[in-house]
């Protein structure tokens, strides 16, 4: 009866140790999504990837508050991604310094898959007032600007949740994102907004620069405008807006299961929030599906191979013998 006693004891304390550890641990992430909402009222949207970079940063730690060092793992696998893509955004930025940007194949593909008419003049000319907005013009701004956060959101998501899906989805994403630059560089790209200025379209409106000034955030358009520091308005083909929707919609869609059909609610409406602001053409939009389809198909066969790789085990042998593959039934 003591033994029995005493055992109870131990596992009663056991667990009571545990929810303990379970609840400071939420004290952190609950004091980490206070400090988060009084930083951005106070700072507003954060808009530039550093500053978001230390946002998801602080709160993955906060969130794995309780594991040893886990602030060395988030450096360890965040720092690498963060240099890549401050790499990509400098290098963006002189893409077109080698070559003419490209202007009139675009507007001839959205011409002709749209019976004569680019899209974004007849979309604009139905539905957007000048100097009004309307509901539709504030969602499209949130769908636009969902471009710079969502798929590092995923990211975090998975980095906490899925491990071995978050290595695998930031080796597509940043392949996806530099193959898109090389494209950049080859072939620069006015886009709709632009082209209109350059007299080489009809009017149009750049929709997304106004909707800031109507949202009270004047000094969003400096940092995520086409024409902001370290943009580039003529790296529009492939558009990744569109692209990273659409990966994102192929890397969830086996696991997503009854929710499958909510998948492609995001690229269509991304699509439709490209065109209709201005900011791309169907052609940088189809394009972007594209090379979205082709970096995740081959990025994922890839990765299951090394994975494969790694798994098989080797046999054991004697000194000066080599190592034999054990061979592993799939049956």
């Amino acid at each position: 009866m003591g033994g029995d006693r005493a055992t109870g004891e131990v596992a009663v304390a056991s667990v009571a140790a545990r929810l303990v550890g379970s609840a400071r641990d939420h004290v952190w992430f609950a004091a980490y999504l206070i400090g988060a909402v009084a930083y951005v009222a106070a700072t507003g949207m954060p808009t530039a990837r550093n500053r978001l970079f230390l946002l998801i940063g602080v709160g993955l730690i906060a969130a794995s508050a309780g594991r040893p060092r886990a602030w060395a793992r988030v450096i360890i696998d965040w720092a690498p991604l963060f240099f890549l893509l401050s790499f990509y955004d400098v290098l963006r930025a002189h893409a077109d310094q080698w070559l003419t940007p490209h202007a009139i194949p675009q507007i001839r593909f959205d011409e002709w898959l749209f019976g004569g008419t680019v899209p974004t003049i007849r979309l604009q000319h139905m539905i957007y007032t000048p100097g009004h907005p309307h509901v539709w013009d504030f969602l499209v701004f949130f769908v636009y600007l969902s471009h710079f956060f969502v798929p590092l959101v995923v990211a975090g998501i998975l980095w906490k949740f899925a491990y071995e899906r978050f290595r695998r989805f930031a080796v597509v994403f940043v392949s996806l994102t530099f193959l898109a630059f090389l494209t950049y560089a080859l072939y620069p790209a006015v886009p709709p907004w632009l082209a209109s200025k350059q007299a080489d379209l009809g009017p149009t409106s750049k929709i997304i620069d106004e909707m800031w000034v109507h949202v009270g955030l004047r000094s969003g358009a400096s940092v995520l405008s086409a024409t902001a520091h370290l943009a580039n308005p003529v790296a529009a083909v492939p558009s990744l807006h569109a692209a990273y929707p659409l990966l994102l919609m192929l890397f969830f869609w086996r696991s997503a299961r009854r929710w499958r059909w909510l998948l492609p609610l995001y690229p269509l409406a991304m699509a439709f929030t490209l065109v209709y602001t201005a900011e791309h053409y169907v052609f940088d939009i189809i394009l972007g599906w594209l090379y979205a389809t082709v970096v995740f198909l081959a990025g994922s066969k890839l990765f299951d191979a090394w994975e494969a790789r790694r798994r098989v085990p080797v046999a054991v042998a004697p000194v000066g013998v080599a190592p034999v593959p054990v061979t592993v039934s799939t049956a």
